[in-house]
């Protein structure tokens, strides 16, 4: 059994979240909350969510999975407004989310969760890590969308660089460890990623102020975040591109 009630802007965050990397997610629902693990189809970037059960408005639930289709989702929150509840229950006999917003109810087919394959999470704990402030890492995304397809981060004992470089121009930011929420490093470490997957995946970020990203040399790039108003974490897995010599 799982019956929610959901304010829509949080609903609007996990969808955003998932949907950064697939179109269809398996929901793991138990007594403490709801659960997400999502790899994207060409097994570059992964996503683990949990959101606790405090992120509901109400919310009760039993272990199950239900799976989603994330587009049918997104048509249910063009019917939402700001602040709107959102009423959640899903029907396992009928196999059946009935999802109702206002004096509209829609009854919505799910996915055969056994259909929906769930990635097994590496233990993935890189050396180097740095909290940066969302509206930094956002303004050095812009700067470099136009210059290349690949972004290189790199952590050292005095602060953070975000560099891009294309056939003519090239692009860094720089942030001190003063203009950083914390760094730890015991030396300089770096790694080089695809930007569309780092760009999509921060975009996607919209309530924490702030991401963690532990990165090492030529290691996946592990970017740690708050949901739901700190009700929930999410960590993104992003596979580097190897550097040509």
């Amino acid at each position: 059994m799982f019956t929610a009630r959901i304010r829509m802007e949080v609903l609007r965050e996990l969808v955003e979240v998932v949907s950064t990397l697939v179109p269809e997610a398996k929901l793991s629902i138990s007594k403490d909350g709801v659960s997400v693990k999502a790899v994207d189809p060409s097994h570059v970037a992964m996503l683990v969510l949990s959101l606790k059960s405090t992120a509901f408005e109400e919310f009760t639930g039993e272990p199950t999975e239900i799976g989603i289709d994330i587009e049918k989702f997104k048509e249910v929150l063009r019917l939402a407004k700001p602040g709107d509840v959102i009423d959640l229950q899903f029907d396992g006999g009928k196999n059946r989310l009935v999802v109702k917003v206002g004096k509209v109810t829609r009854q919505m087919s799910v996915i055969d969760p056994a259909g929906i394959a769930e990635p097994k999470v590496p233990n993935v704990n890189p050396p180097g890590v740095a909290r940066v402030k969302m509206d930094e890492l956002r303004q050095g995304i812009r700067g470099t969308e136009s210059i290349s397809d690949h972004v290189t981060l790199t952590l050292d004992p005095e602060g953070f660089t975000m560099h891009s470089e294309g056939e003519t121009d090239h692009v860094d930011m720089r942030l001190g460890k003063d203009g950083l929420v914390q760094l730890t490093v015991p030396e300089t470490v770096r790694s080089m990623y695809p930007l569309d997957f780092f760009s999509n995946m921060v975009k996607s970020i919209t309530t924490s102020p702030d991401v963690t990203l532990h990165v090492g040399n030529e290691y996946p790039l592990k970017i740690v975040f708050s949901v739901a108003n700190q009700k929930g974490e999410a960590t993104f897995l992003l596979a580097p591109r190897v550097e040509e010599d």
